[in-house]
């Protein structure tokens, strides 16, 4: 059972141990996460020869942008939200390559804890 992030330090503290290089395939893009609310900021994501690296803060020319409520990635990243859902809802906005977004959803496990 994955380790359940108690905040979104945590959140990307985790992701490169739930990251899946497998279904990564040979990727090489930068994902930019904005994050609105309490715990809020920037983040980027870079996916490359099947391994993850990530820096606080924006980056120039990311390949994609995720924006949302920082407590709805909280609930993403703890399995306790559904990501189409929320895309549906309006609460999560994708700009760039919606590809990228969709293969977010197989790249990392997160089911929470």
């Amino acid at each position: 059972m994955a380790e359940r992030a108690e905040n979104i330090a945590q959140v990307f503290d985790l992701m490169p141990e739930r990251f899946l290089p497998d279904q990564a395939g040979d990727m090489d893009t930068v994902i930019q996460m904005d994050l609105s609310g309490d715990d809020g900021g920037q983040w980027t994501l870079l996916v490359k020869d099947g391994a993850l690296s990530i820096t606080a803060g924006a980056h120039a020319d990311a390949d994609m942008t995720m924006s949302m409520q920082a407590s709805d990635w909280l609930g993403i990243a703890n399995g306790a939200a559904n990501s189409m859902a929320l895309f549906m809802q309006g609460k999560i906005r994708v700009s760039g390559d919606m590809g990228i977004a969709m293969k977010m959803q197989t790249m990392f496990d997160l089911s929470g804890g």
